[in-house]
C-alpha cells in the first residue's frame, strides 16, 4: 500500500486545509493540542503523510 503524502494549503491553528493530487481535505485541531502546536505541526507550505497525520489525533 502506498503511503499518502499531503500538502499543506493552509492553516489557521483551528483547521488546516489539506492536498494531495485531486482529494482535498480539512483537518481541524485536535482538542488536546494547543493552536500553537497545531501550527508548527503542520507548518503552511509543509508536506506530511498519512501516519503523521494519523499520530497527530492520537492520545
Amino acid at each position: 500500500m502506498k503511503m499518502k503524502t499531503w500538502k499543506v494549503i493552509s492553516n489557521t491553528g483551528k483547521q488546516a486545509d489539506l492536498e494531495s493530487g485531486l482529494e482535498k481535505k480539512e483537518v481541524q485541531k485536535p482538542t488536546h493540542i494547543s493552536a500553537k502546536e497545531f501550527v508548527h505541526w503542520l507548518a503552511a507550505k509543509s508536506q506530511i503523510d498519512d501516519d503523521s497525520l494519523r499520530s497527530l489525533f492520537k492520545l
